[in-house]
């Protein structure tokens, strides 16, 4: 049935077209724009499935609700399951039951499992994280009070605003990483990285602040966006409160 969403566009139930698989019984919804090409599967046997404005489905996609595809977002093929994204994210490979803010990037082959990731994201090719310990038993965190046990199962990863990693690299289940990190190598970092990190498994130094303001501009600009004086103030006040002496900071 017809509705209206949070942002005043108008929701109908979603009509498949020729090539597109749709099964399930709970509602699958669409906005203006919406296109999902032949070769999609659209599953909403166990939950709804949302398709905001804009949004695009490219072929060898299977989407399994419950799902939230924010507006102007991109699944460029892969297994997607009960998972919120948006606005402006492009995604592919394995991604289950995790929630992405605005314009991250996952856009190559690689697993993303009950994690939550920053706006401004990118995760290179093949990055993967472990969400399940290979003895089954409760996955643990770092916190400034030291380790806390979380009880859970499962638990993937949480990344701030604007990290960055490299192809192929390896997040092991509960690790945190704070804004602006920039990660890559073959050795998985720590479990906890402080903010405007850079550097490869244990070897961290801090980021060059003004290197990742450049970086961000240009990220942003790509998507038509320019950075606000009020946040290039709010990233400096993180990155003072995150740096470590240390004899050269690195960068490009």
């Amino acid at each position: 049935a017809p509705g209206v969403d949070g942002d005043g566009q108008l929701r109908r139930a979603f009509r498949a077209p020729a090539g597109v698989e749709q099964t399930g019984d709970y509602p699958i919804t669409a906005e203006k724009g919406v296109v999902v090409d032949p070769g999609a599967v659209l599953d909403s046997r166990r939950g709804p499935i949302h398709l905001a404005s804009e949004v695009q489905i490219r072929p060898f996609t299977h989407l399994m609700g419950p799902a939230f595809v924010g507006r102007e977002s991109i699944l460029l093929g892969g297994a997607f399951e009960s998972f919120s994204c948006g606005p402006a994210c492009n995604l592919r490979g394995e991604l289950s039951k995790s929630v992405l803010l605005g314009y991250s990037n996952k856009a190559h082959d690689g697993y993303l499992g009950h994690s939550l990731v920053g706006r401004w994201v990118n995760l290179g090719a093949m990055t993967t994280n472990s969400d399940l310990k290979n003895n089954y038993g409760s996955i643990r965190i770092m916190s400034p009070e030291g380790e806390i046990d979380t009880g859970l199962l499962k638990l993937g990863v949480l990344l701030g605003d604007h990290v960055k990693t490299g192809i192929g690299t390896m997040l092991s289940a509960g690790t945190i990483i704070g804004v602006g990190s920039n990660l890559f190598g073959s050795l998985p970092p720590p479990k906890i990285v402080p903010s405007f990190s850079w550097g490869t498994g244990e070897d961290l130094a801090p980021y060059q602040l003004e290197a990742f303001l450049k970086t961000a501009d240009r990220v942003m600009k790509r998507r038509g966006i320019e950075m606000s004086s009020e946040e290039r103030e709010f990233l400096r006040g993180i990155w003072k409160d995150a740096h470590i002496a240390h004899p050269a900071e690195r960068g490009p």
